[in-house]
C-alpha cells in the first residue's frame, strides 16, 4: 500500500523526543526561554515543509536453516531480527520519508545559521520517526483481531547490516515516494526510514520479545528496558 497524500499522514514533533535529540532531556536541565522559542520555530519550520509519504508491502515470512526469508526470496542476515520475527508468518516491509524539501532547508540553515540548522535537523529526525510510527499504527489498526505487530526494525540497527538496505528497496516501490539509495546504502531524502514490522498472532507472547536482551552492548543509547530473560 502507498501513502502519497501529505494530508493523510500525521507528522508529530513532541517536545520530549526532541529534547532527547539535542541532549537536553535530563530533568535537572532547565530550558531557556530563548532555546524554547528556537525549538518552537524549528518545529514549525519542519512541519511546514514536511511532505510525508510512505509505502509498505505485507509479505510472507519463511525460515531456511535458521535464516529469515521475506517474500520467498529475500534472505535477512540479522540474529536479532530473526528473533523478533520468529513467531511471525508475515511482515510489513515499509519505507517512509518527509521529503526532499526538508533536506534543502536544513542544508540552507546549516550554512547561514548552523545552531538553528542543528535544531532543524533534530526536529526533522523526530518528524521522520513519527511518520514511521504512523505507518505502524495504521498497520496495527487494520490487522485481524487475533493479530498484532512486533517492534519495528531497520537496516543499520543493531546487528542488521546497513548494506541490506537494498533488500528493502527490492521489495517496496521506492520510486513511488521519491526515495533513492546511494552506492553507500544511504537514503535520499535523508530523513527517510525503512524497515520491517512483524505480524503475528495476538496470543503469541513471542511478539513482545526484546532483541536488546541478547545484545552485548549494555551502554547502547537506544537500548530498550530489559524486563525478562530470553534463552537463545
Amino acid at each position: 500500500m502507498i501513502f502519497s497524500n501529505c494530508n493523510s499522514i500525521s507528522v508529530d514533533i513532541p517536545e520530549k523526543p526532541l529534547l532527547h535529540r539535542i541532549g537536553k532531556l535530563r530533568e535537572e536541565q532547565k530550558i531557556s526561554k530563548r532555546l524554547k522559542k528556537k525549538l518552537q520555530e524549528a518545529v514549525w519550520e519542519i512541519g511546514n515543509h514536511a511532505q510525508p509519504k510512505a509505502v509498505f508491502h505485507v509479505v510472507p515470512v519463511y525460515r531456511n536453516n535458521g535464516s529469515i526469508v521475506l517474500n520467498n526470496k529475500v534472505f535477512i542476515h540479522s540474529k536479532k531480527l530473526a528473533l523478533i520475527l520468529n513467531p511471525c508468518r508475515k511482515a510489513a516491509v515499509f519505507l517512509t520519508t518527509i521529503g526532499a524539501e526538508v533536506d534543502r532547508i536544513i542544508k540552507q540553515h546549516m550554512k547561514n545559521r548552523p545552531h538553528f540548522g542543528f535544531l532543524l535537523d533534530a526536529a526533522a529526525s523526530v518528524a521522520a520517526e513519527s511518520v514511521a510510527q504512523y505507518v505502524q499504527d495504521y498497520i496495527e489498526d487494520n490487522l485481524q483481531e487475533d493479530e498484532k505487530t512486533t517492534l519495528r526494525y531497520s537496516p543499520g540497527y543493531c546487528d542488521w547490516p546497513l548494506e541490506e538496505q537494498k533488500k528493502i528497496f527490492n521489495i517496496v516501490p521506492h520510486e513511488s515516494i521519491g526515495v533513492n539509495l546511494s552506492e553507500s546504502h544511504l537514503m535520499s531524502p535523508r530523513k527517510s526510514i525503512s524497515g520491517v514490522i512483524g505480524i503475528c498472532p495476538s496470543a503469541c507472547l513471542e511478539a513482545s520479545r526484546n532483541a536488546c536482551l541478547i545484545c552485548a552492548k549494555p551502554n547502547c543509547l537506544h537500548r530498550r528496558p530489559l524486563k525478562d530473560k530470553i534463552d537463545v
